[in-house]
């Protein structure tokens, strides 16, 4: 049966919503019942744009993924990483989209991406503890309510490389590309330390679960969510382990008060508000995504690349290791390929990538995207060869030969 490559437009950035119009100059046509309409009736709530911004970040050795971040530098939360972000401007900001990239800009001065997409909304009670803001009436020592709940709308940002950053220190108290796994050091199965975290990670989840007498439910979820002990890992429930970590209080963020304290304790590094909860969102999306969307691993990847790099930015992005003779035979285009029931995406553009003075071995082809791919989504999705998750040669995906290519 041939491939499906459907064209799905939906997945180019669009453009942000028109602004209201202003008509402050003539209010004669003002509605009876916008006269009588009166907000503070209601819970206040206040609305913020999160921008995800996520790069690969390409090395000698592979690559990292990175995320840029801001480090706070005011309460609540002072001195933690967080998205770059901030409030609705409702004069000038049409959606939050605007309001996320505005704040980017203004906090980083690093510009829209190419790649841009809505990533969630969230809601939670008490995210925010501005919430809970307010002070004793002076007289009658009532407690008088100042804050106001506050929901985001985050949206997912993917470079090729990371953008440079010029912080403004009047805005956070720094701003930085971050090592993605140094926030959730348990989804990064390519080296040692990631695979003890999360060995670490999943006796702690275990413990908890027997805590739990004559409930079930925990243990399932356990399985659902590591794979039988590692053994059948999916790498693309990154929110469910997260919840998991968050549900048995193995977290700094499941410890905080209603002001967001907390002793610290805990697997990963803390973030703000509930960024790493959204960072879990993102890796998810991420992971996902680069399996059927070639426009999102080519927001990563960039236009051209030798297929050791393509191969370097799905590992990095998916925090597993990749068989090389297979990958290449599940992406790329050769001549002479029969029909395949995956669609090959990546074909060679006769370059060469120059080696260095000294280098050994010949000079890499450089492949692209082939024309229209870009604008597809795959059915099926490709077929990533991930090697077993202790490194060895058995895969979880794609064929078992060992061979590697030259």
């Amino acid at each position: 049966m041939p491939p499906r490559v459907h064209s799905d437009a939906a997945y180019e950035p669009e453009p942000g919503d028109q602004a209201v119009s202003d008509d402050r100059e003539g209010r004669g046509d003002v509605p009876e019942w916008a006269l009588r309409y009166d907000a503070g009736e209601y819970p206040l709530y206040a609305v913020t744009g999160d921008a995800v911004a996520l790069a690969r970040d390409a090395h000698a050795g592979g690559a990292t993924l990175r995320a840029l971040v801001v480090v706070r530098g005011r309460e609540p939360f002072a001195g933690l990483d967080a998205w770059p972000g901030g409030f609705l401007d409702w004069e000038t900001d049409p959606t939050t989209r605007e309001a996320a990239l505005r704040e980017l800009m203004e906090e980083t001065a690093v510009a829209e991406p190419q790649y841009l997409e809505p990533l969630g909304s969230y809601t939670q009670n008490g995210r925010d503890p501005r919430q809970f803001a307010g002070h004793p009436d002076p007289e009658t020592g009532a407690w008088v309510a100042t804050g106001a709940r506050v929901a985001t709308n985050a949206y997912l940002m993917l470079w090729p490389a990371p953008a440079p950053v010029t912080a403004d220190p009047g805005e956070t108290g720094g701003a930085r590309w971050s090592d993605v796994y140094r926030y959730l050091p348990w989804e990064d199965l390519r080296g040692d330390a990631g695979r003890h975290a999360a060995r670490q990670v999943l006796e702690a989840v275990e413990r908890w679960a027997r805590t739990a007498e004559g409930d079930g439910a925990p243990r399932e979820r356990i399985h659902a969510a590591f794979g039988q002990g590692l053994r059948e890992w999916n790498e693309e429930r990154v929110a469910e382990r997260w919840r998991l970590l968050f549900d048995a209080r193995l977290v700094p963020e499941a410890r905080r008060d209603r002001w967001g304290r907390s002793d610290g304790e805990g697997f990963g590094r803390e973030m703000a508000f509930d960024h790493r909860r959204i960072l879990a969102d993102a890796l998810a999306r991420v992971r996902g995504k680069i399996k059927y969307i070639p426009n999102a691993l080519r927001a990563l990847a960039g236009d051209e690349f030798t297929l050791d790099e393509l191969q370097a930015a799905c590992e990095a992005v998916a925090g597993r290791r990749l068989h090389r003779a297979n990958f290449r035979r599940a992406v790329a285009q050769t001549r002479g390929d029969r029909q395949a029931r995956a669609p090959r995406i990546v074909a060679g553009t006769g370059k060469r990538r120059p080696r260095t003075p000294g280098e050994p071995g010949v000079a890499p082809e450089v492949f692209a995207f082939l024309p229209g791919i870009l604008r597809a989504r795959l059915d099926p999705s490709l077929r990533l060869p991930f090697l077993a998750v202790d490194g060895s040669a058995g895969e979880t995906a794609g064929g078992a030969d060992a061979a590697t290519d030259a």
